[in-house]
C-alpha cells in the first residue's frame, strides 16, 4: 500500500472516529462550536484551472483544528462556482466522496491536507472571476453556524504539452 493510500485511509478513519465521538457526546453550540472561529485555520488555499474549456477547477487547502474540541465542517460554497464538491483523483467518484466536505469531522489538534492527487474540491461551471492571479472566496460552513471566508488564489492550468529532448 502506498504512503498516499495510507494517509487517505487514516484521514477517513480519523474523520469517522471523530464523527462517532461527536455523535456520542453532542456538541453544545454555545460552548464547543462557539470556538470554531478561534480554533480553525485554513491556509495554503489555491484553485487550479483544470479544464478551462469545460469550466472545471480544483481547489487545494490545508485545514487545522488547533482547539481541544471536535469541530464539524457542514459544507463549502462559493458564488464563483455553480457546483462545489469533493473529489479524489485516484478513486471512483460517488455520492459519498462528493459530499465529504458537508459532514467532515475535524478532530481536536489535527491538521488535514487536501492536495493535488488526493481529496480536494472541484469547482464546476465557474464564472468569469476565475483567472490566473485572481482570488475567489470559498466559504466553509461549520456546525453551530460559524463560517470562514477563505481566499483561494487562482492558478493557471498545468502545462500538459509534451516536450521533446
Amino acid at each position: 500500500m502506498t504512503r498516499h493510500a495510507l494517509l487517505i485511509g487514516l484521514l477517513v478513519l480519523m474523520s469517522q472516529a471523530a464523527l462517532s465521538a461527536a455523535r456520542a457526546a453532542p456538541l453544545a453550540p454555545d460552548d464547543d462550536q462557539a470556538a470554531t472561529g478561534q480554533d480553525i485555520v485554513i491556509r495554503d488555499a489555491s484553485i487550479q484551472l483544470l479544464r478551462p474549456e469545460r469550466r472545471i477547477a480544483a481547489g487545494y487547502f490545508t485545514i487545522e483544528n488547533r482547539g481541544k474540541s471536535v469541530h464539524l465542517l457542514a459544507g463549502v460554497s462559493s458564488t464563483a462556482c455553480h457546483n462545489l464538491f469533493a473529489h479524489h483523483t485516484e478513486q471512483e467518484s460517488t455520492s459519498d466522496t462528493a459530499t465529504l466536505f458537508s459532514h467532515l469531522a475535524l478532530p481536536a489538534e489535527t491538521t488535514l491536507v487536501f492536495p493535488p492527487g488526493g481529496y480536494h474540491l472541484i469547482c464546476t461551471g465557474y464564472d468569469d472571476s476565475l483567472h490566473p492571479g485572481q482570488q475567489i472566496t470559498i466559504t466553509f460552513h461549520f456546525m453551530g453556524g460559524a463560517t470562514r471566508n477563505v481566499p483561494f488564489t487562482v492558478q493557471p492550468p498545468a502545462n500538459t504539452e509534451e516536450t521533446t529532448p
